[in-house]
């Protein structure tokens, strides 16, 4: 049977890419479960992030990682209640919540780092000789100088011969 996204072209690009995160997400959890590791698969980006910065607002890891704030939020919240994350009130801003790795993150961290960097070098080895990241990077900037709202108006808008 033919991959109806293949044949959309550039229209199936978007659902390509979630086909393909999804396929990676769920792979990644089931690694997890298998090497006995209770976390998700999205939550390594925070355990380095905090791991290098030491506390930050939920704001700022949004900013960091170029996430929503209301998925962040989300992220935060499982990793909390799994105990990777302690939160703190703002000493210069009641409104702000400061993010912490806790002692049993910390614990996992040796662990979780070594996964991390065997699936890294993986990635590496399944993109070789490719370009896919400088690629995947120049689709990131331009869709990032103007976004596919835009560009699609702006074809709408052109006069047709």
């Amino acid at each position: 049977m033919k991959d109806f996204a293949l044949e959309l072209g550039c229209l199936g690009f978007t659902m390509r890419l979630k086909r393909l995160s999804d396929a990676l997400m769920h792979d990644g959890r089931k690694m997890y479960k298998e090497l006995g590791v209770d976390i998700e698969p999205n939550w390594y980006v925070v355990f380095r992030l905090l791991k290098r910065e030491g506390e930050m607002s939920v704001m700022e890891i949004a900013e960091k990682i170029k996430l929503a704030h209301p998925s962040v939020i989300t992220l935060t919240n499982k990793m909390m209640k799994a105990g990777y994350l302690s939160s703190a009130q703002c000493t210069d801003d009641n409104r702000r919540r400061l993010l912490t790795l806790t002692q049993k993150a910390h614990d996992q961290l040796p662990r979780l780092e070594q996964i991390w960097n065997a699936g890294e070098r993986g990635v590496i080895k399944a993109l070789e000789g490719t370009d896919f990241m400088e690629m995947f990077a120049l689709i990131e900037a331009r869709f990032g100088e103007k976004g596919f709202k835009d560009r699609t108006i702006d074809e709408l808008n052109k006069p047709t011969l």
